[in-house]
């Protein structure tokens, strides 16, 4: 088959093993590639070269056949010395994605028998692991869950249950929906959180106009930044956790969740000490931040985005739609598939399965402080 790759740079121009390699050359190109092989191969050749981290590189004509280990170290050279010289804050890390991209293609050739061995490749340049990250794993999610076992009680706490059970509450909210800070706890005058009135237990949705049915209820909610409202599907797992906070007779206008303080980021700070997580890294300074409980909606948006790609945009309020988001007259749909069918934390099923308070792997119960 064809397969016409357009681009602003000349990355690599391989059209049959008597041609060779061409590394990147400047100049407004459009890359062909003619091949009789399958579209695994075609689609990794492809993605190998969607990075631009390989650039502007000028270099001589090299047959694939004669690429080394040394043409291989020149190529790389420059590539962290181009990032040095852009001002690049983590350049090995530039380097060592140049070195994935050009040993896929390698491999590629490898497997289509255009060259009998794959070149040494040199170790990879000292690189930030974590830099730019700004959402948190879910075995760091996971960690907080049962961190909150050891949240100290407040003083003059009053509620029916301990701080760490709102909290594992509230984090399975912040997953599953990418509220607002303010929309969990009210810690300003303009802040309106979720109410027992907002949570419904029956099917029917209480927006009228959506016909999906949810066997385990909505919830209501308003954004702080925009007042738009939400009403959402509860899965399983936000269905579980809002009963196991529920006092037996609640008052419709009293909070669903409490604990926050008048600081929740604070808390939320601390709470990753206890979990043993590590400050996120700038990606521009290098400087360690704390992280705060916005990285929860930011963690919810590329949690959803992986699953159902789009499907953060109308889940967490986003103005901004993309190409598939535009194919979809109701989006309600797209947001009710994605909260019901989202793979969840492992933690969060420990509540559903009957082990809350309890070890994971060895079933000891937690040494709750609350």
């Amino acid at each position: 088959y064809r397969l016409t790759y357009h681009t602003s740079f000349t990355f690599i121009h391989l059209a049959s093993p008597a041609q060779g390699l061409l590394l990147p050359i400047p100049g407004e190109t459009s890359f062909t590639f003619h091949a009789d092989h399958s579209h695994r191969a075609g689609r990794r050749l492809v993605d190998a070269l969607s990075s631009k981290s390989i650039g502007k590189y000028s270099a001589a004509f090299v047959p694939i056949e004669q690429f080394r280990r040394h043409e291989v170290r020149a190529f790389l050279d420059w590539v962290h010395e181009q990032a040095v010289a852009q001002g690049g804050t983590n350049s090995g890390r530039t380097a060592n994605k140049a070195r994935e991209n050009l040993r896929a293609i390698m491999a590629w050739a490898w497997e289509q028998d255009i060259i009998n061995s794959l070149p040494r490749f040199p170790k990879p340049r000292h690189q930030r692991d974590v830099a730019g990250r700004h959402y948190l794993m879910k075995a760091e999610i996971n960690a907080l869950y049962f961190a909150t076992h050891n949240m100290k009680r407040p003083r003059s706490w009053n509620f029916p249950y301990s701080v760490g059970r709102y909290w594992r509450s509230a984090l399975v909210i912040f997953f599953n929906y990418g509220v607002d800070t303010g929309t969990v706890w009210k810690s300003a005058t303009f802040h309106e959180p979720i109410l027992w009135r907002h949570i419904s237990w029956g099917p029917e949705s209480p927006n009228r106009q959506m016909k999906e049915r949810c066997r385990w209820g909505w919830i209501f909610y308003r954004r702080v930044k925009t007042g738009k409202a939400f009403y959402r599907p509860m899965n399983r797992t936000v269905h579980t956790h809002i009963q196991s906070i529920m006092p037996q007779n609640p008052c419709l206008d009293d909070p669903v969740f409490a604990g926050g303080g008048s600081r929740p980021n604070l808390r939320f700070g601390q709470l990753c000490d206890l979990a043993g997580i590590i400050p996120k890294t700038d990606v521009e300074t290098g400087e360690a931040k704390p992280w705060v409980l916005k990285d929860l909606r930011k963690t919810c948006a590329t949690y959803y985005d992986e699953h159902v790609p789009e499907s953060s945009i109308e889940i967490l309020g986003h103005a901004v739609a993309g190409v598939t988001y535009r194919h979809y007259a109701d989006r309600a749909p797209l947001a009710y598939k994605a909260i019901m069918t989202i793979p969840q934390p492992s933690a969060f099923a420990s509540l559903a399965k009957g082990f809350d308070g309890e070890c994971p792997c060895c079933r000891r119960r937690f040494a709750d402080a609350s």
